[in-house]
């Protein structure tokens, strides 16, 4: 059985991209490649997938409220607006469609998916600023306006993402089935690795303490873990209040 430290894959990058691409059955060199031979079919559709992405968000007055704020620096052409306001052609939504092409552009354009990639230091990054930190480390959003995008519609688009390139790679002619089938699996590998990047920047880590741990633990510590501590802890500050009165 291999050893996993929680606390090491929780603060380096690369050893939570092993553990993770070990667990999925991740092969960078075959998976890797099965998803950049799709750059000859995605690329010239990314602006018409971009488009079908915003049209979705658009739909719901809840997708559309991220892309209310002003989106860009100042001086730029993004101004904050009424929700009712926007369309898939207000500055706004251009800005936002231009930092998807980027993203897809370099998803297809990428060659190193090794766990030490700097690729997904960048997913990662995208992640991270969609919380709305300011520190994410992205180039692309240094003094801007912090973005903040609830978790649920992060995690929805990402199903809505992989259903449309489930359709597109189904409706290329001329490709044999199993080859079809391979290419999904290997983005279905990322697509799940890709939603652990995001969703860590949003979910703290809440671990139940190892053994290791519980062996160095005061029984005061331990206590914390149980489902009893509220209530010993209120009966024993009960019995402090009562003999310091009486």
């Amino acid at each position: 059985m291999e050893h996993i430290d929680g606390n090491v894959i929780d603060r380096d990058l690369a050893a939570r991209m092993k553990y993770m691409q070990s667990f999925l059955g991740w092969d960078a060199a075959k998976d890797g490649k099965l998803i950049e031979a799709c750059k000859p079919v995605l690329a010239p559709i990314v602006t018409k997938v971009v488009d079908a992405v915003y049209d979705q968000l658009l739909k719901y007055d809840i997708t559309a409220a991220s892309f209310a704020p002003k989106q860009s620096q100042e001086g730029g052409a993004t101004v904050d607006a009424s929700v009712r306001d926007l369309h898939a052609n207000h500055e706004n939504i251009k800005f936002r469609k231009d930092f998807l092409k980027g993203y897809l552009v370099r998803l297809v354009s990428n060659h190193d998916w090794t766990p030490e990639s700097k690729f997904w230091e960048y997913i990662d990054m995208v992640g991270k600023v969609h919380t709305g930190s300011t520190d994410s480390g992205l180039k692309s959003r240094k003094n801007r306006p912090a973005l903040f995008v609830e978790y649920r519609e992060i995690n929805l688009l990402l199903g809505w993402v992989e259903n449309a390139v489930t359709d597109i790679v189904m409706g290329v002619e001329g490709l044999e089935l199993q080859t079809k089938v391979d290419i999904l699996k290997a983005f279905n590998k990322f697509w799940w690795i890709q939603n652990d990047l995001f969703a860590r920047h949003y979910i703290p880590s809440l671990r139940v303490p190892r053994i290791a741990d519980l062996e160095r633990m005061t029984w005061i510590d331990k206590l914390k873990y149980d489902p009893v501590f509220p209530i010993v802890s209120t009966l024993v500050l009960l019995v402090a209040i009562f003999t310091w009165k009486f």
